[in-house]
């Protein structure tokens, strides 16, 4: 009889090892994965999340730091990609096509040129040199409106060729090849 008992005690024994390690097992995990429903408790009360999985993008709202959504070369993916990209910072490298004042210039490659606006510390720039700036992209270009935002006055004549499209509002910015 006592053998009895000894086999059922370490029986018992065995699986209640085996059931903790499972246990322990899943403790290790991060969180739901994507597009699992996610749930809080608060105060003993069980609320679902309606928060979007979400794909590494963000809309800029972490801790109010801007994340990257683009960081690459300015080519015709992201010149056809522009609008999408509204509102959030991004990272472009391109050559320098025209100066178009102390503040701005333009970007070109293989696709039409995109305007560049400085509001941060930029070196000063030269046509032909290979520069990588970071901002923030913004849609819509109106001198009015960049004049009234960083309280400059442009030549109007000379962002005729901007008026509607995209742009940058750059906060750094370096020079990568010199011509």
């Amino acid at each position: 009889m006592k053998t009895q008992k000894r086999y059922t005690t370490r029986k018992t024994a065995a699986a209640l090892v085996a059931a903790a390690g499972l246990g322990l097992a899943g403790c290790g995990t991060e969180g739901p994965e994507a597009g699992t429903d996610v749930e809080d408790i608060t105060d003993g009360e069980v609320v679902e999340s309606s928060a979007p999985a979400t794909d590494g993008a963000t809309d800029g709202a972490t801790d109010g730091a801007a994340s990257m959504v683009y960081e690459g070369d300015y080519n015709q993916e992201f010149y056809d990609e522009a609008t999408t990209y509204v509102g959030q910072q991004v990272t472009v490298s391109a050559e320098v096509s025209e100066i178009l004042s102390p503040d701005t210039f333009a970007i070109a490659g293989a696709v039409d040129p995109l305007l560049i606006i400085e509001d941060g510390e930029i070196p000063a720039v030269d046509e032909g040199q290979v520069v990588q700036v970071t901002g923030t992209v913004q849609d819509n270009f109106t001198v009015t409106t960049v004049e009234d935002s960083l309280g400059v006055d442009l030549d109007d004549e000379l962002f005729t060729d901007y008026e509607g499209e995209p742009y940058i509002m750059a906060t750094s910015g370096e020079i990568l090849e010199q011509e």
